[in-house]
């Protein structure tokens, strides 16, 4: 498959031995949509197209991010709180993690004025990594809205707008405004766009009070293929190396688990997260 801005998804063969039949069936014939969903069922069998929920023709999109009534159930709403919860699991680690870190020489004579003797030339130096930034900071703080009480910090931009992620330090006066969406895999791209387009005013009335601002939508989607845009996030924090991969791996788990939980559910009307 090829789909825009998505990473490559590797699965070793342990991995494979390791996941139940059933489910790697279904992420299986998922990612090439030849699931027996009511769409294809019409077509391959003559049956009834409709969804057993809303009576809509449903297609796997339409089962897994397009139903009325598993939105209005909260049952995107319980599929996307899962992988929320365990990307702020990552970032939350991260941020202790530098919290408690000491600053050390090298962080310090980053931000120091160099001195040359006459005759020479500046050298020129790369501009610092995003990690470096992170790590020139010890007061940063997380605010993840779980439960839907988020109020966006007033110090930085007073808004009613609730990104799923706050990350900030107001010693360097640095925010990140984080996003997740699980969407289908072809509409990643317009995810992105939609969200990052959402949080530009509120960007740039936090940049008008001084704060350095970078929004930032990520994506993972809901068979499982976590997008660019993510991978770029677990980069800009500092999560990297086999942090990142495992991070990568348990967020695109979280996906396929909770959206084949929907597809056995398919045809209950009630609903009820487990």
């Amino acid at each position: 498959m090829r789909w825009n801005g998505i990473a490559k998804k590797k699965i070793s063969w342990s991995e494979l031995w390791n996941v139940e039949s059933n489910r790697l069936s279904v992420i299986i014939k998922a990612t090439y949509d030849i699931l027996p969903t009511p769409a294809n069922l019409h077509l391959w069998l003559g049956e009834d197209p409709a969804c057993s929920l809303c009576s809509v023709p449903a297609g796997l999109k339409h089962i897994l991010v397009g139903c009325k009534t598993s939105l209005s159930q909260g049952r995107y709403t319980w599929r996307h709180n899962q992988v929320l919860h365990c990307l702020a699991s990552a970032i939350e680690e991260k941020r202790t993690a530098t919290n408690a870190a000491p600053l050390n020489a090298h962080q310090e004579v980053q931000t120091s004025t160099a001195f040359i003797r006459e005759g020479e030339r500046q050298p020129t130096r790369a501009p610092p990594t995003i990690s470096s930034l992170i790590g020139t900071a010890r007061d940063w703080q997380l605010w993840v809205d779980l439960d839907k009480s988020l109020v966006f910090p007033p110090n930085i931009a007073v808004s009613s707008l609730r990104p799923d992620l706050v990350l900030w330090s107001n010693s360097c006066r640095r925010v990140y405004i984080i996003e997740l969406t699980v969407p289908w895999e072809e509409a990643i791209d317009e995810a992105y766009e939609r969200k990052r387009l959402r949080y530009s005013n509120l960007a740039a009335q936090a940049e008008e009070r001084g704060w350095t601002v970078l929004v930032c939508p990520v994506e993972v989607g809901c068979r499982g293929f976590v997008a660019n845009s993510t991978i770029r996030l677990l980069k800009e924090v500092g999560i990297r190396g086999q942090a990142q991969r495992r991070t990568i791996k348990e967020l695109a788990t979280t996906a396929e688990r909770n959206s084949h939980w929907l597809w056995l559910r398919r045809k209950e009307m009630a609903w009820g997260a487990k």
